[in-house]
């Protein structure tokens, strides 16, 4: 009788074990992976909800900062906008980055940096703002020093969303 309580107890921690190794090796091949989008379009909301986006570079710790004091304002305020990072690194580096980092945002890999050049992006980080119709309704002011840019971009957000 106790051997069969024991091997009984065994089978279910071995079951569970198993369960939760699968379940753990299912959400690695898709963490966040999902968020890695290649255009605009493709991002949930786009022309119906306004976008800031971010401009990053993955070997820039300022761009890091950047992104994520946006993502800590949007998500304090609870503000109804979609924060989306764009980078030009390859898909497996921002995937990299997005699981290390928990970004659950939507980021747009942009190798051929057709972004950047659609709304003059020049330097990292950088913050465009667009409305719910996906039309640009704050550029980020890079004559303007760090902070008074950080600032402004936070009150045009601000603005947009209380529409």
């Amino acid at each position: 009788m106790k051997e069969s309580i024991a091997i009984f107890l065994t089978s279910v921690f071995l079951g569970s074990v198993i369960l939760l190794n699968l379940s753990l090796l299912a959400g690695q091949s898709q963490p966040l992976s999902g968020s890695i989008y290649n255009s605009l379009e493709e991002i949930a909301g786009y022309g119906h909800r306004p976008l800031v986006l971010v401009f990053i570079s993955l070997t820039c710790h300022v761009c890091w900062e950047e992104l994520f004091e946006m993502k800590d304002f949007v998500d304090r305020l609870a503000l109804p906008v979609t924060l989306v990072g764009v980078s030009a690194e390859n898909r497996e580096q921002l995937a990299q980055f997005a699981r290390r980092y928990s970004f659950g945002y939507p980021i747009i890999e942009d190798r051929s940096k057709t972004l950047f050049r659609r709304f003059r992006v020049r330097l990292e980080p950088f913050v465009v703002v667009l409305d719910s119709k996906g039309e640009v309704f704050h550029l980020d002011d890079p004559l303007l020093d760090f902070e008074t840019r950080r600032d402004l971009n936070k009150k045009k957000i601000l603005e947009l969303a209380g529409k």
